[in-house]
């Protein structure tokens, strides 16, 4: 009798736990290829077929399919993470992995506001780097080729623009949007990635040539162009900071959520959801340079700061020579510089 008590118990136990397996699962491609891609800032070639890390078998057909694909990942990366970097130069939180340079906190282990940011980044700039290749003909199977719309009209030249919405559709497919889950924490992180996909999109605006004799436009050719990715950081970074605190509701699973409470955690889908607060940054600040005295009341947390003085040199008083030649004398000045105490 007690030994069937106890193979019960033990029955009972293992099914508990690969369930409680089965509802967890893996964790979602989705996270894994955005801390990939911003937390490895290093130069090195993965020998996966993405090269830029270690990709998915989806992922990995894909960059097959496509030859140009690779480098636009590494042009994805790069612009996303020198982006961030410039962006948050003078904020507390300047892009780093860590919290207060403490190998444990990574930014990646809970959902804070700055994992939000990062995952609205990082499909952002995968978006535009796309967008971008469709036009400079890096990626063949783009879906604007010969797609220019007559605006006025007149006859009408092929080609293709900035392709954003093959962009978008490409950066949910690499992401592997779709099967990121439907718990609260991939439905938090799904919308995240909308929100720096639809940041591109805003900036995406027509561009029109006239050809003809004489300016006549007999012929116009139009396009879509996005700007420099940096100009779609305002918009994001204002995201960060309007980035709202959802409740996580307590269960044993991250995972597992019932369709019930589900209903209960309805979110406004235009701003970046998180559910962890960020660490106090203070500690990380002693020793940063300030853009100024303003935000040194900012940055030092009220510790104060060090005035010092540099030299920096940089071209001044130029002008145009012998038609084509650009010359520039070389100025020296002083200028203040404030760091945290």
């Amino acid at each position: 009798m007690f030994k069937s008590s106890v193979f019960t118990l033990l029955i009972y136990f293992t099914v508990s736990i690969l369930a409680l397996k089965n509802v967890e699962g893996s964790r979602p491609v989705l996270e894994k290829t955005v801390e990939a891609l911003f937390a490895d800032r290093s130069e090195v070639i993965h020998p996966a077929t993405c090269k830029v890390f270690t990709s998915s078998t989806r992922q990995s057909k894909m960059c097959k399919r496509e030859p140009g694909l690779p480098n636009i990942l590494v042009k994805a990366k790069q612009q996303a993470i020198k982006a961030c970097e410039e962006t948050f130069q003078y904020d507390r939180w300047n892009c780093s992995l860590v919290f207060n340079k403490k190998p444990k906190r990574s930014i990646f282990k809970k959902i804070y506001r700055e994992t939000a940011f990062i995952h609205s980044l990082v499909a952002a700039s995968i978006t535009h780097a796309v967008a971008k290749g469709c036009a400079s003909g890096e990626l063949s199977r783009c879906s604007c080729i010969g797609s220019f719309r007559n605006a006025s009209n007149v006859q009408m030249r092929g080609g293709c623009g900035d392709d954003f919405k093959f962009g978008k559709r490409f950066a949910k497919n690499f992401l592997e949007w779709k099967t990121a889950g439907n718990d609260q924490i991939a439905d938090a992180l799904k919308q995240d990635v909308n929100i720096g996909i639809d940041s591109i999109g805003e900036q995406l605006k027509e561009v029109c040539k006239c050809h003809g004799f004489s300016g006549s436009c007999t012929t116009k050719t139009c396009w879509k162009r996005l700007g420099p990715f940096n100009s779609a950081m305002g918009l994001l970074k204002k995201h960060y900071h309007h980035a709202v605190k959802k409740k996580l509701v307590n269960f044993t699973s991250k995972r597992a959520v019932t369709v019930k409470v589900k209903r209960k955690l309805k979110m406004d889908l235009k701003n970046l959801v998180y559910f962890q607060k960020t660490p106090n940054l203070c500690v990380s600040t002693k020793g940063r340079v300030c853009k100024d005295k303003h935000n040194c009341a900012t940055l030092c947390c009220g510790r104060g700061f060090v005035v010092t003085q540099k030299t920096v040199a940089s071209r001044c008083r130029c002008k145009m020579v012998n038609c084509c030649v650009v010359k520039c004398d070389t100025c020296v000045e002083e200028v203040d510089v404030y760091t945290c105490k």
